[in-house]
This record gives C-alpha cells, sequence and structure tokens, in this order.
C-alpha cells in the first residue's frame, strides 16, 4: 500500500512538474525601465508590518548638473508598498539632486515614514526631510 501511494504522489508531482517547462522569454524596450534597472543604487530601506520604502537614486547622464565638470545629478525613486494579499504599491520620482545621500529615518507610524536626505556640493551641502505614505512623498519644511 505504502508503494501505491508513492508511486501515485511520484506521478502526480511529475506531470505537475512537466506543466511549468513552458517558460516564457521575452526582450523589453522600455528605454527608461532599462535605464532604471541598471543604474539604480539602493540607498536604503525600511520595512515592518505595514509599510515598506525603499529610496533608489538613479543618475540623469553626464553633464546632467549643468557643469562644465560633466558632473551627474541624480533623481531619487521611491518605492513604497503596503504588506496585504494584494498591496498596494506607488512608485516617486523626485529630484533632481547633487550627490544626495541619505541620512536618517525619523518619525514613523502605520501610514507614514519620515526621513532626512542631504545633498548639494561639498562646500554647500542641504538637508531636506520628507514624509513618506503610500499615496505620496511630501518635503516637510
Amino acid at each position: 500500500m505504502k508503494y501505491l501511494v508513492f508511486w501515485g504522489l511520484a506521478s502526480i508531482s511529475t506531470l505537475l512538474v512537466q506543466g511549468q517547462n513552458d517558460i516564457e522569454i521575452n526582450s523589453l524596450n522600455d528605454k527608461r525601465l532599462i535605464h532604471v534597472l541598471n543604474s539604480s543604487e539602493l540607498l536604503d530601506e525600511n520595512r515592518d508590518f505595514y509599510l515598506g520604502v525603499r529610496i533608489y537614486a538613479i543618475d540623469n547622464g553626464t553633464a546632467s548638473a549643468g557643469f562644465a565638470s560633466s558632473e551627474v545629478s541624480h533623481s531619487l525613486l521611491f518605492a513604497i508598498t503596503e504588506f496585504d494579499e494584494q498591496p498596494k504599491q506607488s512608485l516617486f520620482e523626485v529630484g533632481p539632486f547633487l550627490n544626495p545621500k541619505f541620512l536618517a529615518w525619523g518619525h514613523q507610524d502605520e501610514q507614514t515614514k519620515e526621513f532626512s536626505i542631504e545633498h548639494g556640493l561639498a562646500k554647500n551641502r542641504q538637508v531636506l526631510y520628507f514624509k513618506a505614505s503610500i499615496d505620496a512623498i511630501v518635503e516637510i519644511k
């Protein structure tokens, strides 16, 4: 009886695995998506039971900072997700920034997370404060 059950389960699992062999490989041509996925750098992330925030920096291309030195500016991408069976997710782009650096997480609750970003030239760095929720990124002044 044990052998019959074993062979029955083995046959079913073989059928299930064989049904998964039809994979697709597609080439994507979305230039913006290609650039973001190849150029993004994760600066920081904060995840808990209710809300997750990931902060990515992407370069805006050579000389995008507007200086003769060909310095690059960056945009920051904020990927925000709730945690649920069907989580609400959002993505925001903010910038441009010169040499952005994530500093710290501030006040947090179930619906929002606050954080600070430093940016600018070496001699004139500025700190900006933001509040993130699933629906918006807001600068705190």
